[in-house]
């Protein structure tokens, strides 16, 4: 049986889909990265950085959303998630390093500090550079799903998974998408799946 730990809101979300999308039975244990029950002895013996998620299957521990996606789809989904060619793995690695290199921070930054922290934590100048930093590689991106449905291969793969999961902190902290508009439609088109909806609710 796999268990999955994280909570549907965290970066668990991304497993979640992946889990949704594969139609795999799973134990789904909500730990809440913000409260002391990650910090349970039990949860550190399994991710000692006391973050979420973590993956057990079988005897396999594995922490880090993209790489627990990457793992889940090339084993119990090669045909629907993966890809055969090596030229095609290589661009799932690419978008999956451009998306945590290039966006994440700003992002997470934009959903903590527009709507998750109290007001009293908020700083507006983390979001005016957050935006700031997100438009080159937006832009980049925008260029690149012009004429594209999904990421890679002409077709949704655990790539397409990743990279909305980490666009969707960026729609929760109410960025503009209209200036990217190949993007906002394709982000809105992966997250409307209802896989997408059944994570949201897990």
């Amino acid at each position: 049986m796999i268990t999955l730990y994280g909570i549907e809101w965290s970066r668990a979300q991304y497993v979640l889909f992946t889990l949704a999308e594969l139609g795999l039975d799973f134990k789904h244990v909500k730990i809440n990265p913000f409260t002391e029950e990650k910090n349970a002895s039990n949860y550190l013996k399994l991710n000692p950085l006391a973050q979420v998620p973590t993956l057990v299957d079988g005897d396999l521990v594995l922490t880090e959303a993209m790489a627990i996606n990457f793992y889940l789809a090339k084993k119990y989904g090669a045909e629907k998630l993966w890809v055969s060619r090596l030229e095609d793995e290589a661009q799932i690695y690419k978008w999956a390093f451009f998306a945590v290199t290039q966006m994440e921070t700003s992002c997470v930054d934009l959903i903590l500090h527009r709507k998750a922290l109290d007001q009293s934590e908020r700083n507006p100048d983390l979001v005016h550079l957050a935006e700031r930093k997100l438009a080159k590689p937006l832009e980049v991106l925008n260029d690149h799903l012009a004429d594209k449905d999904a990421l890679i291969a002409n077709r949704f793969t655990v790539a397409d998974i990743n990279m909305a999961g980490v666009l969707s902190y960026a729609r929760g902290g109410e960025f503009d998408f209209s200036p990217y508009p190949h993007v906002a439609r394709y982000l809105n088109a992966i997250l409307s799946r209802p896989a997408r909806k059944s994570a949201e609710t897990a």
